[in-house]
């Protein structure tokens, strides 16, 4: 992955923000993980405080995608760990975007992949198996589609309908 910014991706597609092909979302996100700097496809999930199909996701090979977690923006439990965030570096996630919660965030922080989350919380979620993949979400204040893609920076999170020029 080539070096940006989001700013500058910002400035050299105006058009496609004017037209809601690229968009921002809410600056709500806290930073965790190595990588401050990522960008990928994304693949989508939502559930509900229960994180069964988070790691059926991430043991899956992730080939420079992100994964994007509808978790309600419950703060009652978390929904990615240190051992989920081990299981996408080593698959080969870019990052994670979670709607909700994590744990373990000095292991989390240890992990070479991006992490944003709302907050963190030192309790587990469920093991239900509930939930959906590939569904649009709505993460940070606007919907995202499974397939569009992400771009995240220390400046905030930018999701475009189809892959940008950097």
């Amino acid at each position: 992955m080539s070096s940006f910014s989001t700013a500058e991706v910002c400035d050299a597609h105006a058009s496609h923000l004017a037209s809601g092909d690229l968009r921002a979302l809410q600056p709500i996100f806290k930073i965790y993980g190595q990588c401050r700097a990522f960008s990928g496809p994304i693949v989508t999930l939502k559930v509900f405080e229960d994180n069964v199909l988070v790691r059926e996701q991430l043991e899956s090979k992730g080939e420079g995608r992100v994964l994007v977690i509808d978790g309600g923006a419950s703060m009652r439990c978390a929904l990615v760990g240190g051992n989920l965030g081990q299981l996408a570096q080593n698959n080969g996630w870019v990052g994670i975007v979670v709607n909700g919660c994590i744990r373990d965030v000095d292991e989390i922080n240890g992990c070479d992949i991006g992490v944003r989350a709302l907050a963190s919380h030192p309790q587990k979620s469920y093991k239900r198996g509930n939930g959906e993949k590939g569904v649009s979400v709505h993460v940070g204040g606007m919907l995202i589609h499974d397939g569009e893609w992400l771009y995240a920076d220390s400046d905030g999170i930018l999701v475009s309908k189809t892959e940008l020029s950097l």
